[in-house]
């Protein structure tokens, strides 16, 4: 559903708007994605996107924005949608949004990532649909920032849609015990390295992942692993001085969540994995009642991809103000918003 794109992050004309991170085509997935064989559909199926970038690898610029706004006027779309944001609001932003809303456009925005009670620029100014996300049990994501201009909240963890094709990564934990071989619900630190062919090894219990906690058997195994106390590198680093051969962390709460090993990019010398609370606390219990029970592991390549954030969120809104506009397209900026 991509009708065309501009690029407004370089001096001068330029249509190149290829995806080096995948926030964008996240982002427009979430809106617009056409329904698939398997079902994954966008909010807004039929809607046609047209993609501003304005952002690059270092950030996004308030001119950059402005002129990606005002590109959005002079194409006379209907709804202008900003996965992005950030503590202070210019005036070039304010004058484009503000135009946008005098032109009939319902312009939408993120509220900010940093869990604090004061949302972001643009999404502050008050012709803006304000952001927030919720969690899968409905409550506002620790992340999401809140405040008086918030005007709407919508999911914004594990969000799943598309990327740029092959980027996406899956992980995939499989366990063995009691109820035979069983898929679990899984997900992957920053730094592990990617499984590319699939691990399978037995299971041995390291309590919560102390130096103390692990014994001589759980050289060249899994090491099962609880989350707490200590942070998530340090379970790993302590698994891989006591020679294991991968971690499955399990949660300590209901959900999972994303972590990171390194910060610049390297990978750890072993995988890590993260399974739900509820398995790991089924796969303690057989493992110190003197039962085995073994892991396998692998990182297989999609397009699809889950990501958090108010960027997530921000979309879902976008698509539903799209089949609003669709509906009636008379409404103007201020009865849509009136409609959220």
């Amino acid at each position: 559903n991509y009708e065309k794109g501009k690029d407004f992050t370089v001096i001068g004309e330029s249509f190149d708007v290829t995806d080096a991170v995948g926030h964008g085509t996240h982002v427009a997935g979430t809106v617009a994605a056409a329904m698939d064989a398997e079902g994954f559909t966008g909010v807004a199926p039929e809607a046609k996107i047209l993609m501003g970038r304005v952002c690059g690898e270092q950030g996004c610029s308030n001119i950059a924005v402005s002129r990606g706004i005002n590109w959005g006027i002079e194409e006379g779309v209907d709804v202008i949608t900003m996965s992005l944001g950030g503590p202070l609001g210019s005036l070039s932003e304010k004058r484009a949004v503000e135009a946008a809303d005098a032109a009939g456009i319902t312009v939408i925005a993120a509220s900010g990532n940093d869990g604090i009670g004061r949302v972001s620029y643009p999404a502050a100014f008050p012709t803006v649909i304000a952001v927030g996300a919720l969690d899968d049990t409905l409550a506002r994501a620790k992340f999401s920032q809140y405040g008086p201009e918030l005007d709407i909240t919508a999911p914004g963890v594990a969000v799943v849609s598309a990327v740029p094709m092959g980027t996406g990564r899956e992980v995939r934990v499989t366990v063995t015990g009691t109820d035979g071989m069983i898929a679990v619900k899984a997900t992957g630190f920053a730094g592990s390295p990617e499984v590319r062919t699939e691990m399978i090894n037995e299971l041995v219990y390291a309590g919560l992942g102390k130096v103390d906690d692990f014994t001589p058997a759980v050289k060249g195994k899994f090491a099962l692993i609880g989350r707490g106390e200590i942070s998530f590198v340090d379970k790993v680093k302590n698994a891989i001085a006591a020679g294991a051969a991968g971690a499955v962390i399990y949660n300590n709460e209901p959900g999972l969540i994303q972590g990171a090993l390194t910060q610049d990019g390297t990978t750890v010398a072993i995988p890590a994995m993260m399974i739900e609370q509820t398995t790991g606390d089924s796969l303690k219990a057989m493992l110190l009642a003197g039962k085995t029970a073994q892991a396998s592991l692998l990182t297989a390549a999609t397009d699809y991809a889950a990501f958090d954030g108010t960027s997530m969120a921000t979309p879902h809104v976008a698509g539903v103000a799209a089949l609003v506009k669709a509906a009636n397209k008379s409404l103007t900026p201020e009865q849509v918003r009136q409609l959220f």
